[in-house]
């Protein structure tokens, strides 16, 4: 983690004159100012001595840092310790002699459940002490965040950062896992109990002739489900490290974990790194994919520590699985810990309970010669003999397009932590010409707040990124496009709408994960996500509403060749006399022309499809809505009937209802909520 220190420095320019062989006068001219950014490096550093107790008279000059072997200066020193435990005439000394102001240093927690290599059954069985020492710890910080690494959706945020102890204890006795383990013991287990069957048969009946192939087989397909979930086990911790290093703070992660499943050196794993996070390579050897991960994780202000629930004492370190090393590795490249044993819970307490509130806070310049991309190493050297000494053992710096493809993989995996730009956004699911479905996106952007921001000139376009992540099938569709906004900021809009479709993407009936993120030159993002459901048509009974979209609609002086179908100029819905654009806040004014636009599933084209279209409110009052079809049109090669209706709200108070459309047949029903205004 670096701190920026601007530093203004005073030119001072002296001019002499000589006139007439006479020494004139020195003249002092306008002092100059110059900003120089000084990056500094922050390194958090314990120190104990041998029973475990924190040593807080240390001094700076007790102090030596190296960076990739070369000694740095210390720039600031701090020791961090609670205000109960500094003696009064040591805090006014402090505050006399501090040159500037002391940043807040208080630690959060982040409690990180590592579903995808937890045994579930020694997590329950242990549940109780687990729970006893989180709610110990966090009573030790000023805030407690919870998050989990699921199989399903990677990382997960539980509870967000709170300091609601009761809050914490009803989410940790409410909190029920999803393990992969459980998943792959099951398929295995299957895998078993069908390979035993085959080799149950007589030999001219197997499918697999020699028993020793079937015992192979079932080892490889172990193996293949280790490296899948070692694979995942990376995206997945990355992801959550790149939500986690959004919050201000440092931050100590409690890894919750039975280790990644590291295989033999001589095994590959393929890597699910669509941001290329991981440099672009596909495939690694295990252990030089494991030791990017330790750097790519040790870039930010963090430190792990880490306990296995199925860690039985061992009587020595040769004895560790390969699994319980990774976890070390984490915990020591981190600055943290990693506790075994009976007593490791109570020892948690005590470790963790200490490191959270006392620790040295210290700022050094890198060396000018190794000040370029790549990972440093940092070295901690305290002068005083048998003292324990532990910190952070490098860190990464990265280029400034680096850095930019790990904003956008934070944005796409965590679109709800980022709100530095305000827009809203609404995709529903089409289709057309028997095409695969699209998903169709609109957006609306206040633009004022690009106005207000003296500080920062409106920029003339953003750069958008949608997205599809499909994480069990650790696939990720994504495209960026630029919206130009400068015309509709010139013009004085209020807001601007901008609609497309995805096209060239094989989406299948399921459920997706959709992101949309807007960036600022400036280095501000907006996000926004929302799952959506793809429906298989075929299993639809006759009828069946597929879509069903509010919109606002204009008269075409021109009639459109091609009726419904989305324009690529500015995603409306072209129909044979007019335009639909498709709503994003379903907010209307009682005198707009607004338009309903439905698609149903007709595997009949002789099928009459009426449908009526009410307003109800607070489920109490329920309004018929007067309404006249302005357009249709059958899609014989996708089966559906895609039929625009002109609905009239003249008559109706504004406020919030649901429009509901029913038909004769029961099973025809849809619902959408909407808002009027006068």
């Amino acid at each position: 983690m670096k701190r920026n220190i601007v530093l203004v420095f005073f030119i001072v320019s002296i001019s002499f004159c000589l006139l007439y062989a006479f020494q004139k006068q020195q003249k002092l001219q306008e002092p100059l100012e110059h900003e120089v950014t000084v990056e500094l490096v922050v390194v958090e550093v314990f120190v104990t001595d041998k029973k475990g107790n924190f040593v807080d008279n240390l001094t700076k000059d007790d102090f030596e840092i190296y960076e990739d072997g070369k000694k740095v200066e210390i720039q600031y020193f701090a020791v961090v310790i609670p205000e109960k435990e500094i003696r009064k005439e040591e805090a006014i000394a402090e505050i006399e002699e501090r040159e500037e102001p002391q940043r807040p240093k208080e630690m959060k927690l982040v409690i990180l459940f590592d579903n995808l290599n937890t045994n579930r059954w020694y997590l329950n069985s242990q549940w109780p002490q687990i729970q006893e020492m989180f709610k110990a710890l966090s009573g030790n910080v000023e805030e407690t965040m919870i998050m989990e690494l699921n199989r399903r959706s990677g990382p997960r945020i539980i509870q967000p950062f709170t300091s609601d102890q009761n809050l914490l204890s009803d989410v940790f006795s409410r909190f029920k896992v999803d393990m992969w383990k459980d998943f792959e013991k099951e398929v295995l287990k299957d895998q078993r109990i069908e390979l035993s069957k085959e080799a149950q048969r007589p030999q001219k009946d197997r499918f697999i002739p020699n028993p020793e192939f079937i015992m192979k087989a079932l080892r490889e397909e172990e193996k293949y489900f280790r490296r899948q979930r070692l694979a995942d086990s990376y995206s997945a911790f990355l992801a959550a490290v790149n939500q986690i290093r959004r919050f201000e703070g440092i931050k100590s992660v409690l890894l919750v974990s039975d280790g990644f499943p590291l295989g033999d050196r001589e095994g590959f794993v393929k890597i699910f790194d669509p941001f290329r996070l991981f440099g672009g390579k596909k495939y690694f050897d295990q252990r030089e994919a494991f030791d990017k991960f330790l750097k790519l994780i040790n870039e930010e202000k963090l430190i792990f520590y880490a306990f296995s629930p199925g860690t039985k004492s061992v009587a020595s370190r040769e004895e560790w699985s390969k699994e319980l090393f990774s976890l070390e590795q984490i915990a020591e490249e981190t600055g943290g810990v990693y506790l075994r044993g009976a007593k490791k819970y109570e020892n948690f307490v005590e470790v963790l309970g200490r490191d959270l509130t006392h620790f040295y806070d210290i700022s050094y310049t890198p060396p000018e010669t190794t000040r370029k991309s790549g990972y440093h190493r940092i070295e901690v050297r305290v002068k005083k003999p048998g003292l324990i000494v532990r910190f952070k053992k490098g860190y990464s710096d990265f280029t400034a397009e680096e850095q930019e493809r790990k904003n956008d993989a934070s944005a796409f995996l965590s679109p709800s932590f980022f709100k530095d730009i305000d827009f809203s956004c609404k995709t529903d699911v089409v289709s057309f010409g028997g095409q695969h479905p699209q998903f169709w996106v609109r957006l609306q952007i206040p633009l004022d707040q690009f106005r207000e921001d003296q500080a920062v000139s409106p920029p003339e376009k953003l750069a958008m990124m949608f997205g599809i992540n499909e994480w069990e099938k650790r696939k990720v569709h994504f495209g960026e496009v630029e919206i130009q906004i400068k015309d509709s900021l010139e013009r004085g809009a209020n807001s601007l709408y901008h609609a497309f479709t995805t096209s060239g993407i094989k989406l299948k009936p399921g459920e997706y994960e959709t992101r949309v993120i807007l960036k600022h030159p400036e280095d501000r993002i907006g996000g926004w996500e929302a799952s959506l459901k793809i429906p298989d048509i075929k299993k639809k009974p006759p009828l069946s509403i597929i879509s069903a979209i509010l919109g606002f609609l204009r008269n075409e002086v021109k009639e459109d060749k091609i009726p419904f179908s989305i324009s690529t100029k500015d995603g409306c819905l072209a129909l044979s006399k007019h335009r639909l654009y498709a709503s994003v806040k379903n907010v209307f004014n009682k005198r707009e022309n607004v338009a309903l636009y439905l698609q149903v599933y007709c595997p009949k084209q002789t099928q009459d499809f009426s449908p009526k279209f009410t307003l109800s409110k607070d489920e109490k009052v329920t309004l018929n809505l007067p309404s006249e079809k302005i357009d249709s049109f059958f899609d014989k090669k996708s089966k559906i009937l895609n039929e625009v209706y002109l609905l009239d709200f003249q008559d109706i108070l504004p406020g919030d209802y649901k429009l509901e459309m029913k038909s004769d047949e029961k099973h025809i029903k849809k619902e959408i909520e909407l808002k009027i205004v006068s």
